[in-house]
């Protein structure tokens, strides 16, 4: 009795895993084959390429244009803004040296 159960409980556990039912059953596994190389059309040309529209260079022109004269009013007024900020120190430092002389 005890043989029969073992074997039962042992068939039970064989048929119950799913490794050793495809191993038993001799069930090849589906696998893409990583080494196709599938080969591909060569590049072409539209057939309407000739006709494609050109770029206005006039309005890209004229917003590079803007662009670098708003940097450049940008930079100058930076420019004064320290300029400014240089000479209102030197005059403290100097009104400082001078009223310590004084004294």
């Amino acid at each position: 009795m005890s043989k029969k159960l073992f074997l039962l409980i042992l068939i039970f556990f064989t048929t119950a895993c799913q490794s050793i039912k495809d191993g038993l059953s001799g069930k090849k596994y589906e696998n893409s084959d990583e080494f196709l190389v599938i080969k591909k059309n060569p590049l072409v040309l539209p057939p309407d390429f000739n006709s494609l529209p050109t770029p206005e260079d006039v309005v890209t022109s004229s917003k590079i244009e803007n662009i670098e004269n708003e940097i450049d009013d940008l930079l100058s007024s930076i420019k004064d803004q320290e300029e400014e900020i240089q000479t209102t120190e030197e005059n403290d430092t100097e009104n400082f040296v001078l009223e310590k002389i004084n004294e």
